[in-house]
């Protein structure tokens, strides 16, 4: 009997950045129908996002190899945390466009 190829591929080595890599595994759970790890893989590219902004700057709190952010803030709370981040960066795009 032949073996049957997969009908698609993890996205293992897809992105180099980090949250990229992990969106990408939460989209691949998502699709292969998996709502809890899908949701865990949400939750990790969030903070991967986060420590990628704080990267190589004045944040100490936020640095390369520090696990804080997983320890200290629960799923809920950095998400909320993340929403209001893009509510604050969209109502200042709002601003900036009314002006010029």
């Amino acid at each position: 009997m032949k073996k049957r190829k997969k009908p698609y591929k993890e996205p293992v080595f897809l992105f180099t950045s980090s949250s990229m890599r992990q969106a990408a595994w939460a989209g691949w759970y998502s699709a292969m129908g998996d709502q809890e790890m899908a949701e865990k893989y949400v939750h990790f590219a969030q903070g991967e996002w986060i420590r990628e902004l704080g990267a190589g700057r004045r944040y100490n709190f936020l640095g390369r190899h520090n696990e804080d952010i997983w320890e200290c803030i629960p799923e809920k709370r950095l998400s909320e945390i993340i929403n209001s981040l893009f509510k604050n960066l969209k109502a200042e795009i709002k601003k900036y466009k009314k002006t010029t």
